[in-house]
């Protein structure tokens, strides 16, 4: 199974170790508006969520088609859990006590394709929905300059750039990379806290097997002072079509610090 769409978030890794890069104070007035724009979890205090994820499993036409209606029952009532932070997502999954080898065994590649779709959907939360989808630091962006729609964002990838389209309000309409094979159309909707991720439309041309074409919605609601996603529904061509809830959420929190320069008043004193 590809998910190749998911290529972006390699991407966007990849420039948050690149080299500092100078924007000019109009480069910069444009990426702080944008920015300011979205609803960032790090700038609340987010550390980390864990999620239990109940899968609907009338929309999981996906396991293999040899699986037993024992499998079925058993991956129904296997424990899978999300992990989200600033580092990426993890899933694991834990089949219930007393559950013996042969059976674990059985389920095992089912459980495993199920673990896959949740990582790779929230990869592309980590890049968009987390901050944003402006990079948290100038140095990950090469240039940004105003268009006759808006506004555009390079960013400092090796080898082919991602390109970021932003309208006039700052609300961003496309992402491409991979040299436009894996074309990105964020969706957001606003809230009080700023500009909220709410899915993705996606095509991704980059192998000779053909187009994949990705779609997936995002539901969100405060936990814990926090807005995070509480379900979702992925659309992988015309092989997937899963709905999925995130329950019983835990969240780790930190003290947010504002830094501000040294008052020019108060510097004589030290």
């Amino acid at each position: 199974m590809r998910l190749l769409f998911f290529v972006l978030v390699v991407a966007v890794s990849i420039a948050q170790n690149a080299g500092a890069q100078g924007l000019s104070p109009d480069e910069r007035k444009i990426v702080e508006s944008a920015r300011s724009r979205y609803y960032s979890l790090d700038s609340h205090g987010f550390i980390s969520a864990t999620c239990s994820v109940k899968f609907d499993f009338l929309t999981v036409p996906i396991l293999p088609s040899g699986d037993s209606a024992d499998n079925l029952k058993l991956l129904e009532a296997t424990q899978f859990t999300l992990t989200l932070n600033r580092n990426g997502p993890t899933v694991q999954h834990k089949y219930p006590d007393g559950t013996n080898d042969d059976a674990e065994r059985s389920a095992e590649s089912s459980a495993s394709l199920l673990s896959s779709l949740v990582q790779g959907l929230f990869l592309t939360w980590q890049s968009k929905g987390l901050n944003g989808p402006i990079p948290m630091f100038d140095s990950q962006i090469k240039s940004a300059v105003e268009t006759n729609d808006g506004y555009r964002l390079i960013l400092s990838v090796p080898g082919d750039p991602v390109r970021i389209e932003m309208n006039k309000d700052y609300l961003v309409t496309e992402i491409v990379s991979v040299g436009g094979k894996v074309d990105e159309r964020p969706q957001y909707l606003p809230s009080p806290e700023g500009l909220i991720f709410t899915g993705n439309i996606a095509t991704d041309d980059s192998e000779s097997s053909g187009r994949v074409e990705v779609k997936y919605e995002l539901d969100s609601s405060m936990v814990e002072g926090f807005r995070l996603p509480t379900s979702a529904h992925l659309q992988v061509s015309h092989n997937i079509d899963v709905k999925l809830a995130l329950n019983g959420c835990t969240v780790s929190k930190g003290v947010v610090v504002s830094v501000q320069p040294p008052d020019a008043a108060d510097t004589s004193n030290r």
